[in-house]
């Protein structure tokens, strides 16, 4: 009993030592408070933390990936389709009449936005790396406000897509609001089909069939007390093929849709990181890294929006006059 309390109260100089040198750790910490006992040293632990958050940004590029390629390949199959019948009567792009549809001031405006956030959180990330607690914490609240307006102003747009019968699934009967602006709704014979006119396709009865429709749809709206902007003439600007064209909304649908949520996770932790930037966790400590990682995220989401911004917004429609 006696030898066994002195060796308790006096341990051996290896054990001491072995303490010491940090690799009996259970119930302590060797180096920096801010590092974990699975690294080296802080360099180890910092490239494994920026390593890791990059293998996931690549998952993330695939998730994408896969809507870009659905975007890619049902592209090059409607464009293909995109000719002349019967002389002059011009079956017009899915791709480039729903792109047309789109409001593109919205989007530009959408753009803009993410290209600041992204400027505010990057100077985020220097004002955590230079320790400026009240900076870091006016850019970090500066991008969540860009961010919300980014979703405000998504919200206001898909309304007006649901107003305008254009949301598949929802509110598709896009056959007015196309009218409205030119195009004639063709009958669908599948959304890899070409689509038909009662009566044939011709160019006079073409033209004849969407000059009643618009006839309707400006009676209807005027029903509703909404008046065309005066000096607006609107001509006959081609057939669009139903199917393809609700294939081009589902499209955009789910990507500025995933997008949108990718925005509400950022919005979530940006929240979380403004909390502990208050409490000084970045700026009074030498661990400021979770805030350069949480800027990649949100780079990365602002990266894909510029890609979505001109396969959607802008794709070209010839016009006839």
């Amino acid at each position: 009993m006696s030898n066994t309390a002195v060796h308790v109260e006096h341990p051996t100089p290896a054990l001491a030592e072995h303490n010491e040198s940090g690799h009996g750790h259970d119930h302590g910490h060797h180096g920096p408070a801010n590092l974990h006992h699975h690294f080296t040293d802080l360099a180890q632990q910092r490239e494994s933390n920026a390593l890791g958050m990059w293998v996931f940004l690549v998952t993330e590029v695939m998730t994408f990936g896969a809507l870009f390629f659905v975007y890619t390949l049902y592209r090059h199959l409607f464009e293909g389709q995109n000719h002349l019948l019967s002389g002059d009567v011009v079956w017009l792009s899915p791709w480039g009449v729903g792109s047309h549809l789109l409001d593109n001031t919205l989007g530009f405006i959408n753009t803009l936005v993410l290209l600041c956030s992204s400027l505010t959180v990057a100077t985020a990330v220097h004002m955590a790396g230079i320790k400026q607690r009240k900076w870091l914490v006016g850019m970090l609240s500066l991008t969540a406000f860009l961010g919300a307006t980014f979703l405000g102003i998504k919200a206001v747009e898909w309304t007006h897509d649901y107003q305008e019968k254009i949301v598949p699934g929802l509110n598709w009967e896009p056959r007015n609001t196309l009218a409205l602006k030119g195009f004639l709704l063709a009958n669908p014979t599948g959304v890899n089909g070409e689509g038909y006119l009662p009566g044939g396709a011709t160019m006079q009865n073409a033209e004849s069939q969407w000059e009643r429709v618009h006839k309707q749809a400006e009676d209807e709206e005027e029903a509703a007390g909404i008046h065309a902007a005066p000096g607006h003439e609107v001509k006959f600007q081609g057939i669009i093929n139903g199917m393809q064209l609700q294939m081009f909304f589902v499209i955009y649908f789910c990507m500025t849709g995933l997008h949108a949520i990718h925005m509400i996770i950022g919005l979530g932790l940006i929240a979380v990181f403004i909390y502990h930037a208050k409490r000084g966790v970045f700026t009074e400590s030498p661990n400021d890294q979770p805030v350069e990682i949480f800027g990649l995220y949100w780079h990365f989401v602002d990266i894909v929006w510029v890609f979505l911004y001109p396969l959607l917004y802008l794709v070209t429609l010839p016009v006839r006059h």
